[in-house]
């Protein structure tokens, strides 16, 4: 007997039917019914095979720890959803590969801007008569001592230095600036995305350049709340009060968070700081609402790439 036909036994002999189910756990009918049929592929993956196998065991009244461990070589993909993740990494890090680095736009500017102040600078030097030397003085003296005059002729004072502390400043303030541009693109960052709502279950993406993640709720009346990770291990259950929140959880080795909670309006979640935005379709709700958060690490200097 496999797992959906011990699920369907239990059901019809506590006189329940498929509607009677999906009005507790707010799972669709036709997820019921291939979980029953054990037609697994129509699942989202197999993170939602395990998580609906476990609310419908609950509503039901049995063990769903033990009835997952008792089933365990039934649950499929774990495989075919690695290949699939593998993809997507590559194709990632192949588009990512394609992109020139931001300075090299920055390199016309500035051979640009360097060219015209030298041209200026050779202009002024010109027009100071710096290249005309102390052969100029000298016929002006000669001049002056022909007519009997006598007086000395004082060059004007040369003074290159200046247009030179110009250029160098202007250097200076390019590479502060390219300096200060690196540094703000190696901040590590975390970005959260609300990816799809429907029938109270939400669907998130996490992309972090952080090196550890913290997931924190607090809340400003009473919450119930589940946090799972991708495996179905259970990280807290239980009811979450304003006396005992904020609930702080490490979830740096996790790749998927599942959270399940009641009164949406009362509740708050961040990571790393970053709140969890749930979506505005919820209004005043207060039922049972369902997320899933798919988290994604990027190392700092592929993100600098993108």
């Amino acid at each position: 007997m496999g797992i959906g036909e011990r699920l369907k036994q239990e059901r019809e002999m506590k006189n329940l039917s498929l509607n009677d189910i999906q009005k507790q756990t707010k799972i669709q009918t036709r997820y019921l019914s291939a979980i029953e049929q054990e037609r697994f592929n129509v699942m989202p993956g197999s993170f939602y095979v395990r998580a609906f196998i476990k609310e419908y065991a609950t509503t039901l009244g049995l063990d769903a720890e033990q009835l997952m461990e008792e089933y365990h070589h039934d649950l499929p993909f774990d495989q075919e959803e690695k290949v699939v993740l593998s993809r997507v990494n590559s194709s990632k890090k192949n588009s990512s590969s394609t992109k020139a680095p931001v300075i090299f736009s920055f390199l016309p500017t500035v051979i640009v801007v360097v060219l015209l102040i030298g041209i200026a600078f050779v202009v002024w030097l010109f027009s100071q008569g710096y290249f005309d030397g102390d052969d100029k003085g000298a016929n002006m003296e000669q001049t002056e001592s022909d007519n009997g005059a006598g007086n000395q002729v004082q060059l004007p004072p040369k003074n290159p230095t200046e247009g030179e502390e110009k250029v160098e400043d202007t250097e200076k303030s390019e590479e502060e600036v390219d300096e200060e541009e690196q540094s703000t693109d190696q901040e590590p960052s975390t970005d959260i995305t609300l990816d799809s709502f429907a029938n109270n279950e939400s669907n998130y993406t996490l992309v972090t350049t952080e090196e550890e993640l913290e997931l924190v709720i607090s809340t400003e009346g009473q919450n119930w709340l589940e946090v799972e990770n991708q495996d179905g291990e259970s990280f807290y259950y239980s009811t979450l009060t304003t006396e005992n929140s904020p609930e702080s959880i490490d979830i740096t080795d996790f790749s998927q968070v599942y959270l399940r909670f009641g009164e949406p309006n009362s509740i708050q979640i961040e990571i790393n700081g970053e709140p969890v935005e749930l979506s505005e379709e919820l209004g005043n709700t207060t039922q049972v609402q369902k997320m899933w958060i798919d988290i994604q690490k990027e190392s700092v200097s592929s993100n600098n790439e993108n």
